[in-house]
């Protein structure tokens, strides 16, 4: 029988595996399709604004992402967390946050277009793209309320629709700007486009899930608002995190450095989407099972990071190796460093914010973000410094070498928070074990590169990746249906 909340909806039932385990099929299949229409767009737009004109649009982006943390502050997830342990109502929730949301997502935008015109003053192309992708802040303000929805009731089909339909978007515009060779300033509008259809998608959506409804309660809103602090401000530090390299370089550096780092840091961060999907799909599982068990907590755990680094090592490995000509085929050898390592330095950053997302989502489930927020700050303080230091020596090369210095010591300190305040352990033999599958990933590589172009030795590799792991392990087919599926339904 459904328990009920004292106003009469429905307390939130942990999902099923097999609910978790569709979540994820329909994101990576709607990543799959995204993916492409997002490289597409990539390659269409460096082409057509060289590594100059590219740099000013990214430092376009990457200023107004530092902002992006303000456009939700961490209500969405503490809204799963009090629905999953039946203490709120979504609907009633998710209309408070609609309400507060709505009050303050055009100031925001306005304030985010202001500072960037007074920063980027010697930049006149730089302030007219800022002004464009400001409006994006507000729609994704507003698409942030609804994550929650889809988070509680793990119902991802429209999440991967949205997200596919908004990079065809993206990509149709971009087609268009080509096509009649329009100003390189109107290059920041798919910047717009995309957040504009996925608010569309996801509002209809959502509100076939649960009715949508703008509710004003002073009260409630700083209750939430309240409780959600500290992850706002893990929030907040962790997108100054990952924008601050860029905007440093923009500053310090030539407007194309920033177009080559952009250009590498799009198309490497494109595949973090992967583990993000995986871990909104099992937050509300994760909350869950901290509250109901400990030990099944921890193995919940033990088996994703494992699942996590069966994903992370071929990226980090093998994209180490094609790094250099997936630049070259997207952005023309004028994107390419002269080191050649900043793209497989970005992609092993990649496959590193898979295991710190976990190890992290699972101290939040357990309530430890005042330590989050401790390490992230030191996180933040010792990525600015290296950038600082290295940018003004090695460019866009020592952006990425901050990146992934600051990941490595980000990912062991919060690995060794979880294990001293949980059950957990680090899945050690299970990284040993992906030797074998790693191994002869790399050598297929290595040997097709001799005769074939080497991305195509990559996918080579990539299936010789999957094909080992199969039939040696350590990943069957059974151990993901056991993540997705028999810990969530033991639940």
């Amino acid at each position: 029988m459904t328990s009920e909340h004292a106003d009469g909806s429905p307390v939130a039932e942990p999902a099923s595996g097999r609910r978790i385990a569709s979540a994820v099929a329909w994101q990576l299949g709607g990543r799959v399709l995204g993916t492409i229409a997002s490289i597409a767009g990539i390659a269409l737009t460096t082409r057509a604004l060289g590594p100059e004109s590219y740099g000013h649009l990214n430092a376009a982006i990457l200023f107004i992402g530092l902002w992006t943390s303000l456009t939700e502050l961490g209500i969405g997830v503490v809204i799963v967390r009090r629905v999953s342990a039946g203490t709120g109502s979504l609907q009633r929730l998710v209309g408070i946050n609609l309400a507060f949301s709505l009050s303050y997502c055009l100031p925001l935008a306005a304030v985010a277009a202001l500072s960037g015109w007074l920063i980027y003053a010697d930049h006149p192309e730089v302030q007219s793209m800022l002004l464009i992708i400001s409006a994006s802040l507000t729609l994704t303000t507003l698409s942030s309320c609804l994550n929650p929805i889809f988070m509680s009731s793990v119902r991802f089909s429209a999440v991967a629709l949205a997200d596919t339909l908004s990079r065809v978007a993206m990509l149709a515009v971009t087609i268009f700007l080509v096509t009649v060779d329009a100003e390189h300033v109107w290059y920041a509008l798919p910047q717009v486009v995309a957040p504009a259809t996925l608010l569309l998608i996801q509002g209809i959506a959502a509100h076939r899930i649960t009715p949508l409804r703008i509710i004003l309660s002073a009260s409630e809103t700083w209750g939430l608002v309240r409780e959600s602090l500290p992850q706002t401000m893990v929030l907040i530090i962790g997108v100054l995190y990952w924008r601050i390299d860029g905007v440093i370089l923009s500053l310090l550096s030539t407007p194309a450095e920033v177009g080559r780092y952009g250009l590498a840091y799009q198309t490497a961060f494109t595949l973090s989407l992967v583990g993000n999907f995986f871990l909104g799909a099992t937050l509300s599982t994760m909350t869950g099972l901290f509250a109901a068990s400990r030990e099944r907590f921890a193995a919940f755990i033990e088996r994703s990071m494992g699942l996590m680094f069966a994903i992370a090592v071929p990226v980090a490995v093998v994209g180490f190796f094609v790094g250099r000509d997936l630049v070259a085929l997207l952005g023309s050898e004028q994107f390419v460093d002269k080191s050649n390592l900043v793209m497989p330095l970005l992609l092993v950053a990649v496959g590193l914010t898979f295991l710190t997302g976990t190890v992290s989502q699972a101290l939040f489930a357990a309530h430890h973000q005042t330590f989050l927020l401790r390490l992230n700050v030191f996180n933040l303080a010792a990525n600015i410094v290296l950038n600082v230091a290295l940018i003004p020596h090695l460019g866009s090369l020592g952006a990425a070498i901050a990146l992934v210095t600051s990941e490595v010591v980000g990912l062991v300190a919060a690995s060794v928070r979880l294990t001293t305040c949980t059950g957990y352990h680090t899945p050690w033999m299970f990284l040993l074990r992906l030797g074998l599958p790693t191994v002869a990933a790399v050598g297929a590589l290595l040997t097709a590169a001799q005769w074939i172009p080497e991305l195509v030795a990559a996918v080579i590799a990539a299936g010789v990746y999957v094909g080992v792991n199969l039939w040696a392990g350590p990943v069957h087919l059974r151990d993901v249906r056991e993540i997705l599926r028999k810990e969530a339904t033991d639940g």
